[in-house]
């Protein structure tokens, strides 16, 4: 389904019934599929909206990306909670997606009955680790494509894709080629996007200081392999910052602990939410999957 919502359309779409769940990916320049079917597993609990961010996957998609933000990509989705008649939701920023994530609970905070930050950081300031790490768990091939790819902007889409094939390994402690592939099959791919985010926006992202102000209850989740969002810098950070905040590491995952421990990760979401107490919406619009 596409909401037009601000001056775009967003592509969404909706799985389970519950507590709304409005769902952020990261990359950017993905798109939402790489959650499903995993955190489809909560939607007898949940209502989760997967959505597409403005310049990414099935969503309004652009030549230039100038002027866009995280600014910008928090308030379409402020819109979108507004489009679908929510006056408060929980709120999933997964990897960069918790960069949005964060910026919608510093500006839209009285909208949200809690926040879940997965494998995030607060600020991308330990360039020299993500590189030794990729050094560290790397084949000699994967280090070059990481230092290849993230050394210039990808303007293409084919080369973006190629460039994230080759590196998809590094985020999972056992890698699985047929997930991979499959996460391959389902992804719309956007280099300007990625480039965009990557080179012009993450770098000046820092929440260190504000973190204090994000009173809503948060669960912090981190990957104990996670290569480029490591606990130390990420979820640490994030906990010790945010006044209400939970930590669970797993110790088994990198950076898709949803994905290599889905039981125990559904089991721990299930058990927050209801920590939550029953959500009440007084302009709740149900939504039918599609």
């Amino acid at each position: 389904m596409q909401a037009r919502i601000n001056d775009t359309e967003l592509f969404y779409t909706t799985h389970g019934q519950g507590h709304p769940v409005l769902v952020m990916h990261g990359g950017l320049g993905l798109d939402h599929t790489y959650f499903r079917p995993w955190l489809d597993n909560i939607g007898a609990q949940a209502q989760l909206v997967y959505y597409d961010h403005r310049g990414n996957g099935r969503s309004t998609r652009y030549a230039s990306f100038e002027g866009i933000n995280y600014q910008t990509w928090a308030s379409d989705a402020d819109a979108l909670r507004a489009y679908l008649g929510y006056e408060k939701i929980i709120l999933f920023g997964h990897s960069f997606g918790g960069f949005i994530a964060q910026e919608y609970a510093l500006r839209h905070g009285d909208h949200l009955d809690g926040l879940i930050l997965c494998c995030t950081a607060p600020a991308i300031d330990y360039a020299d680790i993500i590189i030794a790490n990729a050094k560290k768990r790397g084949t000699p091939d994967q280090f070059r494509a990481v230092i290849n790819g993230l050394s210039s902007p990808i303007v293409d889409d084919a080369r973006w894709r190629q460039f994230w094939i080759d590196i998809l390994p590094l985020y999972f402690t056992e890698y699985d080629p047929k997930v991979g592939a499959a996460m391959d099959q389902r992804t719309h791919y956007c280099a300007g996007a990625f480039s965009h985010h990557f080179f012009k926006c993450a770098p000046a992202f820092n929440t260190l200081s504000q973190l204090a102000s994000i009173l809503v209850p948060t669960l912090v989740i981190a990957g104990r392999n996670d290569w480029v969002m490591p606990t130390a810098q990420g979820a640490e950070r994030l906990h010790a910052g945010l006044p209400n905040s939970e930590l669970v590491i797993f110790d088994n995952s990198g950076h898709f602990p949803f994905i290599e421990e889905n039981d125990e990760f559904v089991a721990i979401l299930y058990d927050w939410i209801r920590r939550l107490g029953p959500h009440q919406n007084s302009a709740h619009l149900l939504v039918n999957e599609c």
